[in-house]
């Protein structure tokens, strides 16, 4: 149990925020570091989703920050980031056609600036950042990453490298993070996406949180979308503006060692549009560390479901998955490397069943299987399907991490069938190296 949680530990931290740092300078008052993440892909589909037969692609991004700590009188700690990120794809591009293998460019990604008290009892911080709310079923930070789609009059480049979304800071924030002692904790945040996918949506929320190191966390959240840019993008969320989002969650062991347990439910309602919202989505996850076996293998079981759009109301009931984003390992939240990534679906008008295995050779090695089973929910598009990855993670050193994957997806339902062209299985290769500093 111990040395799978090294492995996912450290990947699923870095990939979501910087994990590392070297110390440039240091004094009793004043600390600089830089973080650096980086990452390299090559992907292979034998099938596609734009009429093409399989597309073979690259993808990389490199993001460098900054960061400075200084102590202010009364034990105040101020603190500031500023970062950068380059980017880009080559090939044929990605299997969904979401980037046409051209894209490339450099741009700025981190720029805040904080304050925390001495005890960490309040820590306020403005500007460009990244933000997550609890497991990143709805909000990972801003993570979408299309490239140039070749549509006229469509512009949602934002550099590329679609499937290892380097770029995951909101483009303005302001986030008050309260820390007293005991079991509360809570959040207040406002978010604004300069992303042409999302539509420059913007939104503020509060958290409130039960932490019990033993037991667990339980969690409840309250949003609302403040503003949508209707018609812009691709259109997906013009009805998203100025709708009312409740979440409640869990996650932990109830105290019982080698025990897993998460659920969330996420309620949405009203809107500005004539059309009002009426979604809804939820899971239950149980899991099982069998730690005194060789290689402590791991069972996990989850159980998904997002509602879809029903045709005979004047409502719409199509969840929207907002911000959803990788977290914890793969299947979190982009369930099924092809599904979620490219064939579809995406955390919308769907039920998810997913099974792993996962287990630890050594313990800077993790492999293991994952079996999905999609099906349509409510009138959605029937996107009905199964798939299978197979995967490993290697720590090769403290910085370097090689994950290589192999995934066999199998469609069904009739709209997949008609966009890959074919009920041919897609057999999906991937493999991504990580540096970290």
């Amino acid at each position: 149990m111990i040395q799978k949680r090294i492995v996912v530990g450290l990947v699923a931290s870095a990939m979501a925020a910087t994990a590392q740092s070297a110390v440039l300078s240091s004094s009793d008052e004043t600390q600089f570091e830089l973080n650096v993440e980086a990452m390299a892909g090559v992907f292979s589909a034998s099938e596609d989703y734009v009429g093409d037969d399989g597309r073979t692609w690259q993808e990389g991004f490199i993001k460098p920050t900054f960061v400075v700590s200084h102590k202010l009188p009364n034990g105040i700690q101020a603190y500031a980031g500023l970062g950068a990120i380059a980017l880009g794809t080559a090939g044929d591009g990605d299997a969904a056609g979401l980037t046409s293998g051209n894209e490339g460019q450099v741009d700025l990604e981190n720029a805040y600036l904080g304050f925390r008290s001495s005890s960490n009892l309040i820590d306020l911080s403005v500007g460009q950042q990244t933000f997550q709310l609890g497991d990143g079923f709805l909000i990972a930070g801003d993570a979408i990453s299309l490239g140039d789609l070749g549509a006229p009059g469509v512009d949602v480049d934002r550099g590329g490298a679609y499937y290892l979304a380097g770029k995951k800071s909101f483009s303005n924030t302001a986030i008050l993070k309260l820390n007293p002692e005991g079991n509360f904790r809570g959040d207040m945040f406002w978010l604004q996406s300069n992303n042409p996918y999302h539509q420059d949506t913007s939104l503020a929320g509060v958290n409130l949180e039960y932490v019990d190191e033993k037991l667990g966390t339980l969690g409840a959240s309250y949003l609302s979308v403040l503003d949508v840019d209707q018609g812009s993008g691709l259109g997906l969320w013009d009805k998203r503006k100025g709708m009312n989002v409740v979440s409640v969650r869990g996650q932990g062991s109830l105290g019982v060692e080698n025990l897993f347990l998460s659920f969330e439910y996420v309620k949405e309602s009203g809107g500005d549009s004539a059309v009002k919202n009426a979604g809804n989505a939820w899971y239950v996850e149980a899991g099982w560390t069998f730690a005194d076996v060789p290689w402590s293998p791991n069972v996990n079981y989850r159980y998904a479901q997002f509602s879809g759009d029903k045709t005979e109301t004047t409502k719409n009931e199509a969840f929207d998955p907002l911000f959803f984003g990788f977290t914890r390992g793969f299947g979190t939240w982009f369930q099924g490397e092809v599904a979620s990534n490219y064939a579809g679906p995406a955390n919308s008008g769907n039920d998810v069943s997913r099974i792993e295995i996962s287990a630890s050779p050594r313990a800077d090695l993790q492999v293991g299987a994952q079996y999905w089973k999609f099906s349509p929910q409510d009138d959605a598009p029937d996107l009905a399907g199964s798939e299978v990855d197979l995967y490993a993670l290697w720590s090769i050193t403290d910085n370097w991490i090689f994950s290589p994957l192999l995934g066999v997806y199998m469609p069904d339902g009739d709209a997949v069938v008609a966009a890959q062209g074919n009920d041919d299985s897609n057999i999906y290769a991937q493999a991504v190296v990580m540096y970290f500093f």
